[in-house]
């Protein structure tokens, strides 16, 4: 599932507002002059955009956001997801001028939970910051995983790397998407994600999905954290 979201900067004086489409061209299709041939940079530009549309999101349906990534029923779910379709007025987008005053976001389920669970991270920094690095277990099982829109084995994977390395992976949240930090900042993590990811697994996609699934298990450990072992008899 991929949601369309559109920014709309607003400036006084202006009357009219135009929006500039970066959804993905069909398969087969010509992408044009005004769409970059370097995959990189249209990845940094999609990372940007998306970082730019959770910031909004997150400030102005604050409550919205925060039931959509705690609720664990499908159904709930859905019907927050929807009342953040549409347009939304944005008074700080990067990127902006005079001629182009809003532009059209569009990305999977995946990217879009954790971009808001990134920025609805930031808002609360302190409480991250403070979470205790955990032992490393043999399984992870979380019931929010039905609702990710990943592979099982990603969120499993992410649940541990935000168990065993919080600080790094809230470093790694602090970074700009696809900037040399953001490199070192993986780096920094690449011992936690060797260790966390299964036997016969392998890790794809790109920055972008990897940086967003660590965000949703980071932010989903103190949403949702797991219920207490009882202790042996």
């Amino acid at each position: 599932m991929r949601k369309k979201i559109a920014l709309l900067a607003t400036a006084i004086g202006l009357s009219c507002v135009s929006t500039a489409a970066w959804a993905d061209p069909p398969l087969g299709s010509r992408l044009g002059e005004r769409q970059t041939k370097d995959p990189e940079k249209r990845e940094r530009e999609s990372a940007l955009g998306a970082q730019e549309m959770a910031r909004c999101l997150v400030n102005r349906q604050n409550s919205v956001v925060r039931g959509y990534l705690t609720s664990l029923d499908p159904a709930e779910s859905k019907r927050l997801d929807h009342k953040m379709d549409g347009e939304h007025e944005c008074f700080s987008m990067s990127e902006g001028n005079d001629l182009v005053e809003g532009r059209m976001v569009t990305f999977p389920q995946d990217i879009f939970r954790g971009m808001l669970a990134e920025w609805m991270i930031k808002k609360d920094d302190q409480v991250f910051a403070a979470l205790p690095a955990l032992a490393r277990q043999l399984t992870y099982s979380r019931p929010w995983y039905a609702l990710s829109g990943r592979d099982s084995s990603v969120d499993e994977m992410a649940t541990c790397v935000s168990e065993i390395a919080p600080r790094e992976s809230l470093a790694l949240l602090k970074t700009t998407p696809y900037g040399t930090d953001e490199g070192a900042a993986f780096g920094t993590l690449g011992p936690s994600l060797g260790a966390c990811l299964q036997a016969g697994y392998k890790v794809t996609g790109n920055r972008q999905s990897l940086r967003a699934a660590i965000a949703d298990a980071l932010y989903q450990r103190v949403a949702n954290p797991p219920a207490p072992v009882p202790p042996k008899q």
